[in-house]
């Protein structure tokens, strides 16, 4: 069996991209069996452990960015998500030495349009990495506590991938078709995530196994998922198991697996999920921190540059003061911010 996990990191924000994480764990390749007792191995990683002299825990993603650090010596905003990404990437056994490295791989469904975004790019180019970001993995013996700490028998975390949907592949999705209909955000959050999980499943790595938990983290209160799933997996067999206000749960079965669908409200409390939102939160950081060097390297605005987090007030603000910086840069509405 395995198990993967999808959560998000700016849905609600007006600027920068909308990333959505999807971590991948394997268990007994035999094994269909799945109950609470089963998910609730995980809580293991729900207890403290010092990783790099900081008390870190797998949580939801915006407590453990909030825990700032830099009072006891830690200097990035990023260290413990970084903390925490660095004991998954070991566990996985991956053979990027770093963050920069990694993004390819991680978002190979993206490169190219976050290639194209110029105050994205130099995530993507060797020697811009920002100083101030976390860059090299933490070394083993620095996780060596959380990997004897944090085990859960049987079961492995192997993969973690991610889309990294900019500003400008959002609005085209849900611009006007033909027939004078939109998509709207929910649509694209619900079919990327699915999406992400389709292109897990084609991995060589699950062609040992029969069965898979899929885990979403539910948002916008959305409760019926059976028609995106099957324009997502048209030759898939779904079935309905609950659709509730607190979790829909669907049966969808493939040419090649039998799975287990589950969308819940405050899905990030299962620890897989808090896993993918981990690496979520982490790249829309990372984004978010070229964006603002972008434009403050290139600030014509009336007052000193102010760095944004791209939320709907904020990034107002923003917008308000970079008038100037926008038009001296040609730069295109739909290609900067969000329509909806």
């Amino acid at each position: 069996m395995f198990l993967i996990a999808v959560d998000e990191a700016g849905y609600g924000p007006k600027l920068g991209p909308l990333v959505i994480a999807a971590t991948l764990w394997e268990g007994p390749t035999e094994s269909s069996r799945w109950n609470d007792t089963i998910a609730e191995m995980w809580d293991v990683m729900k207890t403290p452990v010092s990783i790099d002299g900081q008390r870190i825990r797998v949580d939801d993603s915006k407590r453990v960015f909030q825990s700032r650090t830099q009072r006891r010596g830690d200097t990035s905003p990023l260290g413990n998500l970084h903390r925490a990404i660095s004991f998954a990437h070991h566990s996985m056994g991956r053979p990027e030495s770093n963050w920069q490295q990694r993004l390819p791989t991680m978002i190979p469904d993206d490169h190219h349009c976050v290639e194209s975004i110029p105050w994205l790019a130099d995530m993507l180019k060797p020697g811009r990495w920002l100083s101030e970001l976390p860059d090299e993995w933490l070394p083993e013996e620095s996780i060596a506590r959380a990997t004897q700490a944090w085990a859960v028998p049987d079961w492995q975390i192997t993969d973690a991938r991610a889309r990294m949907v900019t500003a400008k592949a959002f609005n085209a999705f849900c611009e006007l078709n033909a027939s004078g209909t939109s998509a709207n955000k929910s649509d694209l959050l619900g079919e990327t995530s699915l999406g992400l999980v389709a292109s897990m499943l084609n991995s060589q790595t699950l062609e040992s196994h029969n069965h898979g938990q899929i885990f979403f983290d539910r948002h916008g209160g959305r409760r019926y998922y059976a028609g995106v799933i099957a324009a997502i997996f048209p030759d898939a067999i779904v079935r309905v198991v609950d659709e509730t206000s607190r979790c829909s749960v669907y049966d969808v079965e493939t040419a090649t697996h039998r799975l287990r669908m589950h969308f819940t409200v405050k899905g990030d409390s299962f620890v897989p999920v808090a896993m993918s939102s981990l690496h979520a939160k982490c790249l829309r950081e990372i984004a978010m921190a070229f964006f603002n060097h972008h434009f403050e390297d290139r600030w014509l605005g009336p007052e000193p540059y102010q760095p944004t987090a791209g939320y709907p007030v904020d990034a107002d603000r923003f917008l308000a003061a970079a008038t100037a910086t926008l038009n001296s840069q040609s730069i295109a509405t739909s290609d900067l911010i969000r329509c909806r």
